[in-house]
Parts: C-alpha cells; structure tokens; sequence
C-alpha cells in the first residue's frame, strides 16, 4: 500500500519517552497508511533497541535509521530525504498523540488524497491540527498530567475541512510545529534543509517551506501532546541561556532566508509577512534569554544594537512584533530594561 503518512520521531537518548511515543502511533486501524520513521541520532542508551522491537512488530510500516549524533535537525533533515508517505510529520521522541484525534487526522489526510486522485481538486498542502502542553510534573501517569491548549483554535470562524487558500488567511494564522501536517513533496522538492548539531530549529522548519505553500486545511482537535518540563529540556530558560549561541545562529539563518523572498525566492506579499511574524516571535525569545541574564550595560547595548538593526534592516520584523515586553522596551527608549530583566527573572525563577 502506497503510504499516506510519514511520522518522524528524533530520538536521542529517549529510553524513558520513546516506548509510549510509539504506542500511541501503533493503531492497528490505520497503521498501514503510516510510514513511522524512528531516527536514532547517535543514542548511547536503550533507544535503538526499544525502536527495533516496533520495527519488528510491523516492518511494513516503521522503520528505524541511526545516524551520528546531529541535533534535532539533522534528524529531521534525514526523515525529508527517507519519508514515503504523501504527508509528513514530527512527532519528538518525548511527546505523544492523542489517538482519536490522530485518527480523525489520519482519515481527513485519506480523503484529501482520494479527492484529489479521483480529480476532484487537489489535497491541501498543509494540514494543521491542534496541539496541547502536557506539563510533567513528575506524575506517574501522563494522564494526570495539566494541559493547556496555546492556541485553542487557529482563526475566529474557522471551518474544520475546507481548504483556503493560504494567503486569503495567512494574516490570521501561527502554525508551530506541533500543529504542522503537510506534503512531503514540498519539503523534497525544495530540498528543505535545517541547521544541524543546534538547538532551535523549530523555527526554521515551520518557516522553510511556506513560499511553496498554496492551500491550507484545518483538522478539529488536539492531535498532539508537547511534554513541558522533562529533564534538560532545550525550552526551559537555563537552557537557552546556556545555548544563546545556538538561538542567534538559527535567528540569522532565518533573516538570511527573509532576505532571498521576492528575489532568490518567490513569495507572496501575504506569506512574506507572515514569515515576518514567525521570525519577529523567534526574536522576542532572543530578547527573553539576554533580560535572564544578569543585568549589564552590555546586554542593555547589544539588545539595543541588535533592534536597530532590526528597524532599519527588516523593518517588517520589526513591525511585526507582538510581545509587550518588547513594546515596553522600545517605547522607553529601553529605559524599562533593569524592570524587565527583574521581572523575567522573577516569573522563571517559579
């Protein structure tokens, strides 16, 4: 059978995650259409082993690559070049779907696929489905876990199904990764590449392919589980302060890419901007990591600098900003910034 779904699932060292990753993949109902990649980077623990148990309960439908340790986007840069499904996604090794709700997602992936083999318009390139933080508190059971839905539904009036064409709603949308279903033939063909051995590259990989992005759908639910809170996880603040080197490097591989839109790269006035927004959110967590740090006159001068630039450069980013804290900043002259800096550090200090 000619596979619908490709999943890709990063593993490096995810003994403690993978097994329940899979479980929730391992649906016997629609596991023939799924093309389940695990990509092990390099583990050092049981993730091998632990991906080959479920490669041997279905070898039709998972599969297990290990390669040298890379990062997460090397992983996910491998998975675009091995996917066989029509569709591709990221599910990371530590989070899980809900099995319903991927289901439905599995089964609206199949009609847009039979539609558009029977002539009947063509499949939406993207897909999005809803996702929810699922915050590990330690709990001995995921189901105790609090969750909370970032985005509850992704635009006022929207209909689950229809297909829209991307730049009519493009000023209405955010699509993290999470939510993120879409054609493999768009990653391929466009040789979507990520930065590789860097934290971060979330960004890049929801930004990439959207010039080549013309329809757009949206599936009813929360498919997805985003794990808050495991052990050196790359989101909490320490982390990225430890990583700030990484965090910048992705944020100028993204201006470099906004540089070639409408020259190098053919893009829509729509999409531009909306890649605008996904950039200047990047950059807002930039401006969190160096308020963590301590405070400085330093760190006050190259937040400054790195906005100028911003204004005159990428004014559009610029614009695009919607973080108050950042609002607060420029409106001061950034004389707010020691009452920022407290109150960032207050609020990851809980």
């Amino acid at each position: 059978m000619e596979k619908l779904l490709t999943v890709v699932v990063p593993a490096y060292n995810a003994e403690k995650y993978l097994r329940d990753n899979l479980e929730s993949l391992f649906m016997e109902e629609i596991l023939p259409y799924l093309d389940i990649l695990v990509i092990n980077d390099g583990s050092s623990d049981h993730t091998p082993d632990i991906a080959r148990e479920y490669v041997l309960r279905c070898p039709e439908s998972c599969r297990m690559m290990t390669k040298e340790n890379g990062g997460h986007g090397s992983g996910i840069n491998l998975g675009i070049q091995e996917a066989r499904g029509k569709y591709f996604k990221v599910v990371d090794a530590d989070d899980w779907v809900e099995q319903m709700a991927f289901c439905r997602l599995v089964e609206m992936l199949k009609q847009q696929a039979e539609a558009e083999a029977a002539g009947k318009g063509e499949a939406a390139d993207i897909v999005s489905s809803g996702f929810l933080w699922a915050f590990d508190r330690g709990e001995p059971n995921k189901n105790m876990y609090e969750t909370k839905a970032e985005i509850a539904v992704p635009f006022e009036g929207v209909q689950y199904g229809t297909v829209y064409r991307f730049d009519e709603i493009a000023s209405q949308l955010y699509i993290k990764m999470h939510n993120l279903t879409i054609k493999t033939e768009i990653l391929q063909e466009n040789q979507i590449k990520l930065d590789e051995k860097c934290y971060y590259v979330d960004t890049e990989y929801i930004a990439y392919p959207i010039p080549y992005v013309k329809t757009i759908c949206f599936a009813e639910g929360f498919v997805y589980y985003y794990r808050i809170g495991s052990a050196g996880q790359s989101v909490g603040i320490e982390k990225m302060r430890k990583y700030e080197g990484d965090y910048n490097r992705v944020i100028e591989s993204l201006l470099r890419f906004y540089e070639k839109l409408g020259r190098e790269i053919p893009c829509s006035a729509e999409k531009k901007g909306y890649i605008a927004g996904i950039i200047a959110r990047a950059i807002a967590g930039k401006y969190k990591v160096m308020l963590s740090a301590p405070e400085s006159g330093e760190v006050k001068r190259r937040m400054r600098e790195f906005d100028l630039r911003l204004k005159h450069q990428y004014p559009e980013i610029y614009r695009a900003n919607i973080n108050s804290a950042v609002k607060l900043l420029r409106a001061t002259g950034y004389g707010t910034y020691k009452l920022a800096s407290v109150l960032v550090k207050k609020k990851y200090q809980k």
